[in-house]
């Protein structure tokens, strides 16, 4: 040690100065060190100490605020719990307080974040223990098997969800060895033993389960996992602390307790054979109040000072009680949604086929399950025999039109033909569900009927990887669709989409993968979700994928496991053949005058504005075509038609007068081969298309970048491909910005090279997918301009708004819109969207937005003004002009704008914040859905104010200006009339 780098100060421990060896050692080292290092023993340092003056003493009676932890929000604003010093001091204790008492330190594999309190708990109470705490190495747990096997714990403390994907992680490996003649049981029996000793290490005796409740099956697996490893259950709250081990009350944690009377749910302190009722804790670890909040604070304390859990238990002996519902109806799904059982039964009784519905959920469950009476027509038309996928049908109808996410529709139903009445005790005196009676009526049924569906779908999952590679492909997807849905194979069909089974971008997820598994063939999501793909044509994508030329993929670009992407990857020779690329450097140079445009997205919303400016270009023998996802022609003409009639008369006939004769659609999608065209149309375009247009892509900030590849990058390449053997058509490619639009998270675009530039593949970080698809596919054109002499000129956007001219057209699934919609609905504002200046006051900001419209003509009329060279403009609002968020709000307010809002302000960002978020969860369904709220965490600070555009503008300005481009011949400041036109237009759609 004294070889390597000096310390400042050594303390010699058991040193025994009679002792010659050690005197002379110490003597020796202090010779050698003099001056540099100070060498003291233990008991000379206890003597000083001796002679210090006493170390003050804090006041034990100020016990100060050390900390706040905010609840989740499920049901309200998140609310900031209070901790004082001495509650914080008690998360540093030995973690294996809550098991048995155990003999070694502690070893914790953290994933729970610090603002959840038993992320804390976890942490503080392994580090107090002595112990090792281990962090995930991706907050995703895509690692989590191998972080396990890494750090081999001592303490397993997961929430139900994790137990999950353990429990899904040992079938998908049982069914993976699973061989014909193969004794299942012992199969099982081995791969338990291998989780147990080389995943979950062996190497301890505790685990606890928490959060949410657990399902006693899912209890029962885990301890046979485990072998001789006993499950703990544990129960408690931001606000209270830990409360229950297994149903048992913690002592002394928990002081006392008590059960009141919930009469509107029909729970009673004199129920039989166990009272029930609503639990209320006080505890040694109970908060003193939430932060700057006393009315909420009062709410939860009764007058005796008992906190109001809000969950209803039955006390099934002394100490010890069953969690039985959630006061209010609000349950929490195993994934951690939450659904207001009352609301659902609100919308599903609007179904015709429905007489009575009762909703039932159990938090140890995903999904919700039902009992439903069918009304007497339906009875008399279908019959009982009949009406199961009739009923069916109509809930899932009516969830669409409400606007219902999947986990809120009932997987499956029970049919009771014997209706809920005041006379066999399943109404209330008042005709409302007796929820109680009700659950005790079926629940027992419908437990079972959650065990059938769980045992139906793991058999159905390991048939499918078995049998799956040697079935028709049309039949197998459907059972593979139905089985990760929840649905029966029968309720699937072939003409039926994904989305309308109640799929979304995350089971699309699932699904791939799970048809990768049985077929080896990569199914993009993109390609499950669009609207032109049904089952049948998915499994028509199977077919081709299996029996034809592999297209490229991220796993063939990048590598499947990836972990960093790198600019040499995207060579064009991996997308395009040989022969053509040769040929492009050869080709003639593209004609001055341009007669045929192709269009991608021509459905999007910047989309239809480049189909209307281009028709509108007087293009000499000129010729428009639209690519739009369809199965056929006449329903991408459809479609296309439908995104014009929006409300307004003079909309349809501008856009049917100009593409009268001028205009073809063809149903196509740019993330196929050959754009989903036959080969003749392919080579009718590639022969005679002079510019293409490319504004569509698959916009999703959840999807990582291997499943947006294909329509993202690899849909570059292909119109690249249909390009090269053409007269060298032009590309112009307008693409949104992939930075965050948010001023506070902004940073500079880069315009990427074909040089050796990485990125990293799926980084936890908002929409990092989508900006790896969208940077790949300017690395493409790059590399076809550098390398063919391709034309091509890119356009990056920031926020594209909404028009002046049209009624009705809006970008409903944007940020901006539904912002505007979110402050005229629940009518409050902040002060000021930006953060103060150092007296309190308003700072000046701009926002980086322009309307569609000039973004449209911009785009047609500079896509053409770079016949030879690489352009990239970055289209964004440049200007220092004191426009921002607030102005907006002002806007909204003044009588003069015409649109009919009047916005309060609340001084207090925070206080907002809290109001704003309540009064979004109370919104009606379909205005919920539509608010701010899915996007709320992007407010939660203000935002820091930025003056002008996130990237140089230069040259886009002077193009703009010397084309001419405008009303203003100009980049346009932002106006009253756009934000105004949000209102008048969300008004048209219903939305306010």
């Amino acid at each position: 040690m004294l070889a390597g780098h000096a310390p400042a100060r050594l303390v010699v421990f058991d040193y025994h100065g009679k002792v010659d060896t050690h005197r002379e050692a110490v003597e020796a080292a202090r010779a050698r060190l003099a001056g540099s290092v100070t060498i003291d023993t233990l008991a000379e340092l206890i003597e000083r100490g001796r002679a210090l003056p006493a170390t003050p003493i804090a006041d034990s009676a100020d016990d100060a605020l050390a900390l706040l932890i905010y609840t989740s929000g499920s049901t309200g604003a998140p609310k900031g719990a209070m901790y004082r010093e001495s509650q914080v001091m008690s998360f540093w204790r030995k973690s294996s307080g809550w098991f048995e008492p155990s003999g070694y330190p502690s070893i914790t594999l953290n994933f729970m974040p610090m603002s959840h309190v038993g992320g804390r708990q976890v942490l503080y109470g392994t580090l107090s223990n002595g112990g090792t705490a281990y962090f995930v190495a991706k907050s995703d747990l895509s690692t989590l098997f191998e972080d396990l096997a890494l750090v081999r714990p001592t303490e397993l403390c997961f929430v139900p969800r994790i137990w999950d994907m353990v429990f899904a992680e040992f079938h998908s490996e049982v069914d993976r060895r699973l061989v014909d003649g193969a004794d299942r049981a012992a199969l099982e029996a081995q791969v338990k033993a291998e989780l147990r000793e080389n995943v979950l290490a062996n190497d301890g005796d505790m685990a606890l389960t928490g959060s949410a409740p657990i399902s006693a099956e899912m209890t029962a697996w885990v301890e046979s996992l485990l072998a001789d490893v006993h499950l703990v259950e544990g129960y408690g709250s931001t606000e209270a602390g830990m409360v229950l081990n297994d149903g048992m009350v913690r002592r002394p944690a928990v002081i006392d307790y008590k059960l009141v009377d919930v009469p509107e749910l029909g729970y009673f302190g004199t129920d039989q054979p166990y009272p029930r009722g609503e639990l209320l804790v006080k505890t040694q670890t109970m908060f003193p109040g939430y932060y700057q909040r006393p009315d909420v604070t009062a709410e939860v304390f009764d007058p005796d000072g008992f906190y109001r859990t809000g969950d209803i238990m039955a006390k099934v002996g002394p100490d010890q009680f069953v969690y039985l519902d959630r006061r209010n109806n609000v349950l929490k799904l195993s994934q951690g949604e939450f659904i207001a059982v009352s609301k659902l039964e609100a919308v599903f009784g609007d179904s015709p086929l429905v007489r009575q519905i009762f909703i039932y959920g159990n938090s140890a469950r995903a999904y919700p399950l039902a009992v439903v009476v069918p009304s007497g027509d339906a009875l008399s038309r279908h019959g009982i025999e009949n009406l199961k996928p009739v009923i069916s049908e109509s809930l899932q109808e009516v969830a669409r039109a409400a606007g219902l996410q999947s986990y809120e529709i009932p997987r499956d139903f029970i049919i009771e033909t014997t209706p809920f009445t005041l006379e066999n005790g399943l109404l209330t005196g008042i005709r409302k569900l007796a929820r109680p009676q009700l659950k005790k009526f079926y629940g027992e049924r419908l437990e079972r009927l959650y065990t059938e569906l769980a045992d139906s779908q793991s058999n159905e999952l390991r048939e499918l990887r078995q049998s799956g590679p040697d079935a028709p492909v049309l039949p197998t997807l459907c059972r593979a669709a139905a089985a990760l849905l929840g649905s029966t194979a029968a309720d699937v069909r072939p003409d039926a989409h994904f989305a309308d089974l109640g799929g979304d971008s995350l089971s699309a997820l699932s699904l791939a993968n799970l048809l990768h598994e049985i077929f080896g063939v990569d199914v993009p999501v993109g390609v499950i979700v669009s609207p032109a793909s049904d089952l049948r044509a998915l499994a028509d994508h199977i077919e081709a994928a299996r029996t034809g030329v592999r297209r490229p993929s991220f796993a063939s670009i990048h590598g499947r496991s990836a972990t960093e992407v790198h600019a040499s990857d995207l060579t064009l020779d991996k997308f395009i053949d040989a022969a053509t690329l040769a040929a492009a450097p050869n080709l003639p140079a593209p004609s001055a005058q341009v007669r045929t445009v192709l269009l991608t997205g021509a459905t999007g919303f910047l989309g239809r504005y480049l189909a209307l400016e281009w028709l509108d270009h007087g293009l000499v023998n000129g010729k428009k075509i639209r690519l739009v996802r369809a199965r056929s022609d006449e329903e991408a003409q459809a479609r296309l038609d439908a995104t014009f009639d929006s409300g307004d008369p003079y909309l349809v006939r501008h856009y049917r007068e100009l593409g009268a004769g001028r205009l073809e659609v063809l149903a196509g999608d740019k993330g196929e081969a050959d754009l989903g065209l036959d080969r003749v149309t392919w080579q009718r375009l590639a022969d005679t298309v002079d510019l293409i247009v490319d504004p569509a892509a698959l916009v999703n900030h959840v999807l990582p970048y291997s499943q947006l590849f294909g329509p993202n990058a690899a849909g570059t390449a292909e119109l690249l491909r249909l390009a090269l053997p053409a007269s060298a058509s032009h590309t112009s490619t307008p693409r949104r910005s992939p930075w965050a639009s948010r001023s506070r998270r902004r940073r500079s675009p880069r315009t990427p090279t074909s040089g050796p530039s990485a990125r990293p593949a799926d980084r936890d970080s908002y929409a990092n997918g989508y900006a790896n698809s969208k940077w790949a596919g300017e690395v493409l054109l790059r590399e076809a301009h550098e390398q063919c002499g391709l034309p091509v000129t890119v356009f990056r956007c920031d926020m594209i708004l909404a028009d002046t001219s049209y009624t009705g057209q809006l970008n409903l699934p944007d940020m901006f819109t539904r912002l505007m919609l979110s402050l005229a609905a629940t009518g409050i504002a902040p002060g000021s969207f930006y953060e103060l200046d150092a007296h309190g006051n308003r700072q000046r900001a701009h926002y980086d937005g322009l309307p569609v419209e000039f973004v449209a003509e911009a785009i047609c009329t500079l896509g053409t003004h770079s016949p030879d060279r690489f352009v990239t403009y970055h289209v964004m609002n440049p200007y220092d002009d004191g426009i921002g968020l607030d102005e907006f709000v002002d806007w909204l307010n003044s009588p003069t704008s015409g649109s009919g809002c009047t916005i309060q302000r609340i001084a207090d960002y925070g206080e907002w914040l809290q109001r704003f978020e309540t009064s979004l969860r109370a919104l009606p369904d379909r205005q919920r859905h539509a608010s701010l709220l899915p996007l709320l965490h992007n407010y939660r600070e203000p935002a820091k104010p930025i003056c002008g555009s996130i990237a140089p503008t230069d040259q886009f300005r002077a193009a703009v200006q010397e084309a001419k481009i405008g009303p203003d011949k100009d980049i346009p400041h932002l106006t009253a009339a756009i934000i105004a036109k949000y209102i008048s237009n969300l008004r048209l759609l219903g939305l306010l």
